[in-house]
């Protein structure tokens, strides 16, 4: 059908224009798909009898006296009336409320806006009339009012009216509805509570499996601990005991391994720290003739099969937006079967049972004493550190639709909010999974100011209208990260803000055509884009509403001017790839358009510039913004090397997504490290 369309409009450009008796022809409405329509005005023809025997003989006899209406004598002697096709005779909308590109605040619970208006034909009377393709009474003055049910987000108003004589008229309008709006201009203004969320499973703290490479946050604190310098603790010169002509020393001291492990409990983790296997060298150096006389020097040796300091830690977040660990209750799990003293030679056998409370309250009190120092001044840090890493702070580059390469720069900002951590037992009852959720509110913050438009901002999700908006994470995945679409939405309005939806029109959606011309032509939206699933549940559309157009263009050597407004329903894609997660529109649902062209001889026209104009935006939205195209969001990567000293990428832990899925308000992404 395309290849037909510049013949048919070349027809209809030809036909002479509606003067006297003769025919009107203009373009009707039509629609792309199920859901996709364009509009223009419709032309109709009505019979009626002329002279009083019910017949007519010639065109004169028809005549009405409406200015408005070609009168003609048809073939079987009847009258028949034409629309005069004109903006002065076709029908008109005025719509009273809500104004066009409107920010409306509503009651929650109450999600219902009353549209008002007047329906006028200088034709003659209205014969009906449709809001988004249901029937409205219309009063005898054309005054009209109707319930639309609408949802937190974008709102369109798709109005149609005809006349007596067939004529037609469309109004295409949108408006934001919400029981509550934020507004972002710097950071953190108008931060959402709830942007985004981390969950961690058990397994993700702790797996159990401290083998390398790491895959958990203890596997990363373990490598802190493995390199904890046991013989910092020795000073081979002193001696650890002085009895019976012998001065007793601790020569070298190692371990077998070390462990790090952590178990969420309510409010935080419980963390451990333990040395295995400890082996140390004794010497024993006689002093006098009398330790020369039973037998001289000796040695001998100090095992500790497992020495192990746990703490609990209180996990939080301050009033700086940052988490914080602080250790508490720390005790100390050593078996006194466990440590084992000994000598290799008979004569120095007794002074085993007189140093053992020398060793036990020297070497093993200061093993204990620095491991629960590595607990409080690493580990816990280390700990901390590693939360704060999760922090998802981003830069979108978005392209401009223009396709002139420039680009419209929006920050995502995030601070920590809020921890919360548990041990998987009731209390509370029931209680969530055993782990731990890092909460952080998120704003998106333009840095140009291009719109001309200012309204009231975002409109919050607040539970589809109802009841406080909350993340909603299942705890079902080893690493689950939840964003929010009331802040995907902040950046999308600080891309409108920068100016994304203000453009001069290419080609591509002008209508490359070579029965067209472009003189003049630019797009301004009204609104900025907002997704919601509160109509779609399960799938998350992004609505474009009140994209304005106004066009000076040549059609086949035709001038033609014209304002349209297309307001469109497109599905926004968050998806997972390994490291990142990209944001896109992969296509458009619901596309509707009302185009007025401004000479009457070109009002035939519109449809055909309309399906133009809608296919080229179509085309422009998923080459541009399909794919990935609104941006990226890389995962963070857990690195404590610089901070524990040790050589690049030796203490770091990665984020894998596996995919996304939809919650409430809610894109899920199920990772593991």
């Amino acid at each position: 059908m395309d290849r037909f369309r510049p013949l048919l409009l070349t027809i209809a450009l030809t036909l002479p224009a509606c003067s006297g008796d003769d025919v009107g022809v203009s373009a009707t409405a039509s629609e792309t798909g199920d859901d996709t329509t364009s509009t223009g005005s419709t032309t109709g023809t009505s019979e009626s009898t002329g002279p009083d025997d019910g017949l007519c003989a010639v065109n004169t006899d028809c005549d009405d006296g409406n200015t408005c209406t070609n009168n003609r004598c048809g073939g079987n002697g009847a009258c028949v009336a034409e629309p005069v096709l004109s903006n002065a005779c076709r029908p008109q909308i005025d719509v009273a409320y809500p104004p066009r590109g409107a920010t409306l605040l509503g009651k929650p619970g109450e999600p219902l806006v009353t549209v008002q208006g007047v329906v006028s034909s200088a034709a003659g009377p209205i014969t009906s009339l449709t809001l988004n393709d249901q029937p409205v009474n219309v009063a005898a003055d054309g005054t009209f009012t109707a319930g639309l049910l609408v949802a937190p987000g974008g709102n369109t108003i798709d109005l149609v009216v005809t006349d007596t004589v067939g004529a037609t008229r469309r109004r295409v309008q949108s408006f934001l509805w919400s029981t509550e709006y934020r507004r972002p201009e710097q950071p953190p203004e108008q931060i959402v509570p709830q942007g985004l969320a981390f969950y961690l499973s058990q397994a993700a703290l702790d797996d159990g499996d401290p083998s390398l490479p790491p895959d958990d946050i203890a596997s990363v604190l373990g490598i802190a601990l493995a390199n904890f310098d046991i013989a910092a603790l020795l000073d081979p010169k002193t001696p650890i005991a002085i009895e019976a002509g012998y001065e007793v020393y601790l020569t070298k001291m190692v371990f077998g391994s070390t462990s790090v492990r952590l178990s969420g409990i309510d409010g935080g983790l419980e963390i451990s720290a333990a040395l295995t296997d400890v082996v140390g060298d004794l010497v024993f150096d006689c002093t006098n003739l009398t330790c020369l006389l039973l037998g001289g020097d000796g040695t001998g040796g100090l095992s500790i099969a497992k020495i192990e300091v746990r703490a609990t830690t209180e996990i939080y977040v301050d009033a700086q937006g940052q988490v914080q660990v602080t250790v508490k209750d720390p005790q100390t799990d050593l078996k006194s079967g466990d440590v084992d003293i000994w000598s290799n030679n008979a004569w120095t056998n007794f002074l085993l049972t007189i140093i053992k409370p020398f060793i036990m309250n020297g070497i093993v009190a200061d093993l204990i004493s620095s491991l629960n120092q590595q607990i409080e001044t690493q580990l816990g840090p280390a700990l901390a550190s590693a939360l704060n890493t999760l922090k998802v702070d981003a830069f979108f580059d978005l392209p401009s639709l223009s396709g002139d390469g420039e680009s419209i720069p929006v920050n995502l900002v995030t601070n920590f909010a809020d921890a919360d951590f548990h041990d998987g037992l009731a209390p509370p009852d029931p209680s969530p999974p055993q782990g731990g959720t890092i909460i952080q509110s998120g704003g998106g913050y333009y840095t140009k100011d291009v719109t001309p438009y200012k309204n009231d901002g975002v409109p919050g999700r607040v539970g589809c209208g109802v009841t406080t908006e909350q993340l909603v994470l299942p705890r079902a995945a080893e690493v689950e990260l939840a964003l929010g679409d009331d802040m995907i939405n902040q950046v999308l309005y600080g891309a409108w803000r920068g100016g994304l939806l203000e453009f001069p029109v290419p080609a591509s959606i002008a209508g490359d055509n070579p029965s067209l011309e472009v003189i003049d032509f630019v797009a301004s939206g009204m609104l900025a884009p907002t997704a919601s699933d509160c109509k779609n549940p399960g799938q998350l559309l992004v609505h474009i509403g009140d994209l304005r157009f106004d066009a000076q263009i040549v059609v086949l050597d035709k001038p033609m001017s014209f304002t349209a407004f297309t307001s469109m329903l497109a599905r926004l894609e968050i998806a997972a790839d390994g490291q990142g997660i990209s944001i896109g529109v992969p296509e458009v649902l619901e596309i509707r358009t009302e185009l007025n062209a401004n000479e009457d001889n070109m009002i035939d026209a519109e449809t055909f510039i309309a399906e133009q104009l809608e296919e080229g935006l179509i085309a422009t939205l998923i080459e541009a913004l399909g794919g990935g195209g609104l941006g990226a969001i890389d995962l963070p990567t857990i690195d404590l090397s610089a901070q524990l000293g040790l050589p690049p990428d030796t203490a770091t832990l990665k984020l894998t997504a596996e995919g996304a899925s939809r919650e409430p308000g809610t894109t899920l992404i199920s990772a593991h490290f």
